[in-house]
């Protein structure tokens, strides 16, 4: 493993007396000191190593991006290839779908067409309803009106349209019992 010599040892314990009991400003450029020189004695063999591996790479990027260009060109290529290949398929697909599709026009429900003639004259039966009864509902309301308007002016007898609404009148109920 690492095996340090005696001269470190030492060095690196006066280092931590002085951290631990010397004033705070001298404290901190000390372990600064310290850190800098541990940190450049480990680093020098890897800034090496790493400054070669980029050079190589460096120098067969070259060889690497045209031969990638050119795989890229012959894979492009190959795909436009499959997909012309593959147009007329889809093309004689889509002229099935569309005949197909008249042909089921074609087949349709043959009560359909009785069935939106019902469903037509049922909405015209419905308006038709809709609208008479709106022209009761304001014959209603005249009438009514013009019955508030006589009650109101001391001419309406309610007695008498009681007895007219139905058709009996004391005369005549008693003779309809003989």
């Amino acid at each position: 493993m690492f095996k340090q010599d005696i001269k470190t040892i030492t060095q690196d314990a006066g280092t931590f007396y002085d951290t631990i009991f010397n004033h705070p400003k001298e404290t901190i450029e000390k372990e600064i000191k310290s850190f800098i020189r541990e940190f450049e004695s480990n680093r020098n063999n890897r800034e090496y190593g790493n400054l070669e591996k980029c050079i190589v790479l460096a120098q067969g990027a070259p060889d690497k991006l045209s031969s990638g260009t050119f795989l890229f060109d012959k894979k492009l290529n190959d795909v436009k290839e499959k997909l012309n290949n593959a147009k007329p398929i889809f093309t004689s697909l889509l002229e099935e779908l569309e005949t197909l599709k008249q042909s089921r026009r074609l087949q349709q429900d043959p009560h359909q067409e009785d069935r939106k003639q019902l469903l037509d004259n049922q909405n015209h039966a419905k308006k038709e309803f809709d609208k008479e009864f709106k022209e009761r509902e304001q014959k209603l309301i005249k009438e009514y009106r013009i019955i508030m308007e006589e009650a109101l002016r001391g001419v309406y007898d309610p007695s008498e349209s009681s007895n007219k609404n139905n058709d009996r009148t004391p005369e005549g109920s008693s003779k309809h019992n003989d």
